[in-house]
């Protein structure tokens, strides 16, 4: 019964606190002349002396000993102001709606955006004084928006992003072919053609195929992965939830032209005949399948580039050092405005690139801290979230993990020596990252598109198998986009 009370009071505080807080954003007759004071009343500047912040941390960062790194620099820091932290030995997902009301949640978590404002919209992380943090002029705009939250048409910021997150296109450099220069790169920029335009890069797949190439495959990638395949479909007016991802009701990824972006992804699957990436565990597998030279490249984010070198010096061909500096990371490349991969005239999408081609938009998403609203040290929470977005933390973490900053003076230093920051930089401020909606909603578009996914990908291999394809023609294509949107539609209504 003591437990049961002592719940039910916490949730009345911060209910109390968020008050006029509605799930969906929109506005309520609650009196908001304060609130802003109000939800910020907890975060004082006073420490609280003798408290030990959990924090619950991502796991690769963990595994490469990043976390311990930064949890013993806070804790150095700190020693004379009495407060320390200490790190979460679970794994890096939690449920606070379960664990936080009986004290065995975090008290700071990392976490990417959409996973920690779904916990925003039930008020159970707190909103945060982010425009008194010193980080708050380094981080671009869109990089917050991924963590605001509209109360009484007041806009409050439920997290401090950390890191950028989108598909870019990794492969290891002595893996290319030889004599490259002449025979694959005809506009002579010093960039191998099949990582400027997927048209050639097709055409070289298809090479690595027939055989007497370095690896048996050119590009290979999970091919039912929504995060990073749904990017055909994003490139051709598609998109996730209307009004900016703010609005569920709005489901696009049957608008516009997704059809085409549908027939690219097709097309790739069937190239690669390899039905391993119809498979969800094929994104394990790229880390070993790159360093075995079995394909030249693939599509992951930046994060992950450690894993990547961790599998090549496991071959013994490489020391780390030596797989650091063979290791490459680009942009991903171009899309034929014709949306034919399999275009004979490859070189024509090199030479007339503006006219021929376009820039792909990738989904992508952001990284941050936020604090749950069940702490009992928030200003100390507070502290170690500056800390750990901190410009020195910031290149620390990327020289461990390799991911890209959303400070900017952290992304520009790292751009000195890592183009693939800035490059990430540019993409998001022109509009081709669109961030995953931080809304609740967003949780149930994984499973339908996913399904979608796998039947697509799969069709080019069906009449081997005597069966019949389930999307030959655009019109059944278009038919199985919307019966997506309304599968995603349901999920949505039965959450609610």
């Amino acid at each position: 019964m003591k437990k049961i009370v002592s719940c039910v009071l916490v949730l009345t505080m911060v209910l109390t606190m968020f008050a006029g807080c509605s799930g969906d954003g929109k506005e309520n007759d609650t009196d908001t002349s304060d609130l802003y004071n109000k939800v910020m009343a907890r975060f004082d500047g006073n420490l609280e002396e003798g408290s030990v912040i959990k924090v619950l941390e991502n796991d690769t960062a963990i595994e490469l000993g990043y976390v311990d790194q930064l949890i013993d620099a806070f804790n150095k820091a700190f020693k004379d102001k009495g407060i320390s932290a200490e790190r979460m030995n679970i794994d890096q997902y939690s449920d606070l709606a379960t664990d936080g009301p009986y004290g065995y949640g975090p008290d700071v978590w990392y976490q990417a955006n959409d996973i920690l404002m779904k916990y925003a919209d039930n008020q159970h992380i707190l909103p945060l004084p982010v425009k008194d943090m010193e980080c708050f002029q380094q981080i671009p705009e869109s990089a917050w928006n991924s963590y605001a939250k509209t109360m009484n048409g007041e806009t409050f910021y439920c997290g401090v992003p950390l890191n950028v997150q989108s598909g870019m296109m990794f492969y290891i450099e002595s893996m290319l072919p030889d004599g490259w220069e002449e025979d694959w790169d005809v506009n002579k920029n010093g960039t191998p053609d099949f990582f400027e335009t997927y048209t050639a890069l097709y055409a070289y797949s298809e090479l690595c195929k027939e055989g007497g190439q370095k690896t048996k495959y050119g590009y290979l990638d999970e091919m039912v992965d929504t995060y990073f395949t749904s990017g055909y479909l994003l490139s051709r007016g598609a998109y996730i939830f209307g009004k900016n991802g703010t609005d569920a009701k709005d489901i696009g990824f049957a608008a516009g032209d997704s059809v085409k972006g549908a027939n690219m992804i097709k097309q790739w699957a069937g190239q690669m005949g390899n039905t391993e990436v119809l498979d969800t565990a094929f994104s394990s597998a790229a880390y070993q399948y790159l360093a075995d030279g079995v394909m030249l490249c693939t599509v992951t984010t930046p994060d992950v580039s450690s894993m990547f070198i961790r599998s090549m010096v496991s071959t013994g061909k490489w020391t780390e050092e030596e797989a650091k500096k063979d290791l490459k990371m680009v942009t991903v490349p171009r899309l034929p405005v014709s949306n034919d991969l399999t275009a004979d005239k490859w070189q024509d999408t090199i030479l007339k690139m503006d006219e021929l081609t376009d820039e792909m938009t990738m989904m992508g998403g952001m990284n941050g801290y936020g604090i749950s609203a069940y702490t009992k040290c928030p200003n100390a929470s507070l502290a170690f979230v500056e800390f750990a977005t901190s410009f020195e933390q910031a290149v620390l973490r990327n020289q461990y993990l390799g991911i890209a900053p959303a400070r900017a003076d952290a992304a520009k230093e790292i751009s000195k020596t890592d183009a693939t920051v800035g490059i990430l930089f540019d993409r998001l401020n022109r509009g081709f990252i669109s961030i995953m909606p931080a809304i609740t909603a967003i949780g149930q578009i994984w499973t339908p598109t996913e399904s979608f996914l796998i039947d697509l990908a799969t069709d080019p291999y069906r009449k081997d198998r005597g069966e019949e394809p389930i999307y030959e023609t655009d019109e059944q294509i278009k038919a199985g986009l919307e019966r997506l949107v309304g599968q995603i539609r349901d999920a949505i209504d039965t959450l609610a």
